[in-house]
This record gives C-alpha cells, structure tokens and sequence, in this order.
C-alpha cells in the first residue's frame, strides 16, 4: 500500500548534473571563438560572482525587470572580465552559445538510476512532480534527457515567481493538487532549499546524499531521511498492510 501518493524532486545533483564543471564548459565554448582562459579560474570566478548575482537578483532575475538569458550572461561576462578576458563582442557570442548549450543533453549526465527508478514509480501509481530552482530552460532540458515524459508537472521557480526554500513554491503544488502535505514527499541534494523548504509546509523529505557527506555534517536530521541514490525510495513510498 501506497504510503506516500505525491513525490516531487529536485533536479540539478539529484537527477541530473552538469557534465563538465562550469569552468571546463565556459572555457570549452570559448575555445571556439579562439580564446584561451584557464578553466579552474575560470570556476572560481563563476562560483562568486554566482552567490553574488544570486544575492543581488535572486531566481534569474524575475524580479529585476531582465531576462533569465541576460541574468546569465552578466555572470559569464564577468567570469571571464576576471580571468582577463574583456572583449565584449566575442564574450557576448561566448554567452549565447552556452546560455543555447545548456538547454541540451549534451551538457548533462543524468544519473544511472533514475530513469529506471523513475520508471518504476510510475508503474506503481506514484504522481511524480519536479520543483526546482531553474529558469525556463527546465522544461527543455528534462524533455531532451527524456525524463519530463515521467512528470505529472514541472515547476521551475522562475515560472512560480519565488524559489526554495520560501514555502509558497512547495504550497502552490499542494494547492493545485488538493493534497495533503503528509501524503507528499519532497527530494532533493540540498539540507536548507529541499529539506526544510519542504518541511516548512508539512511534506515529508528526503536528502539525496550520493557521497554521504551530508549525513555526517547533519546530526539534526534522522539518518532514514538520507538516499544514497534514489533506488532507496521504494522502501520510503510503501507501507506494510496489517
């Protein structure tokens, strides 16, 4: 007996991730425009001025009157302006070409089990959702990995105006579905934006924790609430009948 009727999930480190680091990638697509920049620099720089872009207009800009395509490309522009790279027509290309790359397969790695887990889900009458903190690109991106065919919806946070861990994202799905949060179960990579974002309203969460690091930085939170992968799933969703 279904023990839990509605998983929703993560995408990015939990179902899918990127293939190359960003650095690699930025540094790969500039390579085709004849420009040379160290990649591990390149990282380092990208992950500040993210935090920082984030901070400053947070969920890809929806609120900030710009688009989630020039949201990006600040970022990337930067990142490469700090590793001394300034020529702003090249860069401009450079930023297209990922913003466009990033939509596709080719630049993911969907983890080994979870389209066969995902699968096994479906077959079993659980209603699958994903809410993620992604731009518009969501969609796309789950429809070339082919696995938005296993998704009953898909709420990207710059579709629901506000993004994990604010408790509005996960309480739209439970309003449009009429559910209650007990009967729902969210999981995701991330301790503050999936697991308590989820609990804030009342869902059941799980952390997907595929290296166990978090487990052991985490004392507050029960060890079953800890996959490795998420094949350990089938034995959260069932309940014995007595």
């Amino acid at each position: 007996m279904l023990r839990l009727k509605v998983l929703t999930f993560d995408v990015n480190n939990t179902l899918i991730k990127v293939r190359n680091s960003v650095g690699q990638q930025y540094a790969q697509v500039a390579s085709h425009f004849a420009v040379k920049v160290n990649a591990d620099e390149l990282g380092k720089a990208y992950r500040a001025l993210y935090k920082e872009q984030n901070k400053k207009r947070p969920n890809f800009g929806a609120e900030s009157g710009i688009t989630s395509e020039q949201w990006w490309g600040e970022i990337v522009h930067k990142s490469f302006q700090q590793v001394g790279y300034t020529e702003e027509n090249t860069l401009a290309k450079i930023s297209a070409k990922l913003y466009e790359d990033y939509k596709h397969a080719s630049s993911w790695h969907v983890f080994p089990e979870v389209k066969e887990m995902l699968k096994f889900l479906n077959k079993n009458g659980v209603c699958l959702g994903v809410i993620s903190n992604m731009d518009e690109r969501l969609i796309p991106i789950l429809q070339e990995t082919d696995l938005a065919q296993h998704f009953a919806f898909i709420l990207p946070s710059i579709q629901a105006k506000c993004h994990k861990p604010d408790p509005k994202i996960f309480q739209q799905v439970l309003d449009r579905l009429r559910i209650p949060a007990a009967d729902c179960a969210h999981i995701g990579d991330n301790i503050e934006k999936d697991y308590y974002g989820a609990k804030g309203v009342g869902m059941n969460a799980f952390v997907i924790d595929r290296d166990k690091t978090a487990r052991q930085q985490h004392n507050d939170i029960p060890k079953e609430q800890f996959l490795q992968d998420l094949t350990e799933l089938e034995t959260k969703i069932f309940q014995e009948i007595k």
